[in-house]
């Protein structure tokens, strides 16, 4: 069971509030943590997403892909329209994300120049409606594990503010995910990621159930589960499914209960 001590603090409400972080500080903040688990990992890039469509003033879908031995697959995304372009650049082959993670180099280009480059990709992205893109590599030099794909429906979406930030966002999640990886190849890395995927219910549910019970937002919920699976020295899909049996058993979780 999760207590009282085990959830993050509850929010001011009386008094002035605090000024809210700014979104340099609030990626530093919400990705300052390490991974060491598949299903943590796969949180952490689902946390690098919704961060940048937070922060980025530009973005409004993000995702996730990972490349390995040239196949390409989208580990998260904040929508349905981020796995939608996703889809049609991998079958298109290029695109964006796929030049950035194959190349190292950011990309950012308009459904114009986006146009004369992927003409089948580009498209099927202006068709529903995204007309600019912001791809950066994640990895290192030799070892690019994928990119931060980042879409707008504006044409000339990204200011030099965001690709600052975006440069910010994909240095923070490196650091943390080539940490994780050296304790595995990077071809198990993908394994790993797809079946955090594959059962990833447990967590999602476990996590609504501690939105619903405290009040809190997805990512403080996901903090008090991976507290719990630090403390209990137990995998996270482990005390999520726990979680849930104990719930749906009868016996709902107290706040005050060990």
């Amino acid at each position: 069971m999760v207590s009282a001590q085990d959830l993050p603090p509850a929010p001011d409400t009386g008094g002035p509030r605090a000024a809210a972080p700014g979104p340099f500080a609030e990626v530093v903040a919400g990705l300052g943590w390490s991974v060491t688990d598949p299903d943590e990992l796969l949180e952490y890039l689902q946390q690098t997403a919704r961060l940048a469509v937070r922060t980025v003033s530009g973005a409004d879908h993000a995702g996730v892909t990972v490349v390995v031995d040239g196949s390409p697959f989208t580990a998260t995304s904040t929508d349905e329209t981020t796995l939608d372009v996703d889809a049609h650049q991998y079958e298109a082959g290029d695109g964006p994300c796929l030049h950035a993670a194959r190349t190292g180099q950011v990309v950012e280009v308009d459904v114009a120049h986006s146009r004369e480059r992927w003409p089948d990709f580009t498209r099927h992205a202006e068709a529903i409606g995204v007309h600019s893109f912001l791809a950066a590599p994640l990895g290192a030099s030799g070892s690019w594990l994928g990119a931060l794909n980042l879409y707008s429906r504006s044409v000339d979406g990204f200011t030099d503010d965001d690709r600052a930030l975006v440069q910010v966002l994909v240095g923070q999640a490196t650091r943390t995910v080539l940490d994780y990886a050296r304790l595995t190849a990077a071809e198990r890395l993908a394994d790993q990621l797809r079946e955090a995927m594959s059962s990833r219910a447990p967590i999602e549910q476990a996590k609504g159930m501690l939105m619903a019970a405290h009040r809190i937002d997805a990512d403080a919920a996901f903090t008090v589960l991976r507290r719990r699976s630090q403390e209990s020295n137990t995998k996270l899909s482990v005390v999520a499914e726990r979680l849930v049996a104990g719930q749906l058993g009868g016996r709902p979780d107290s706040p005050g209960a060990r």
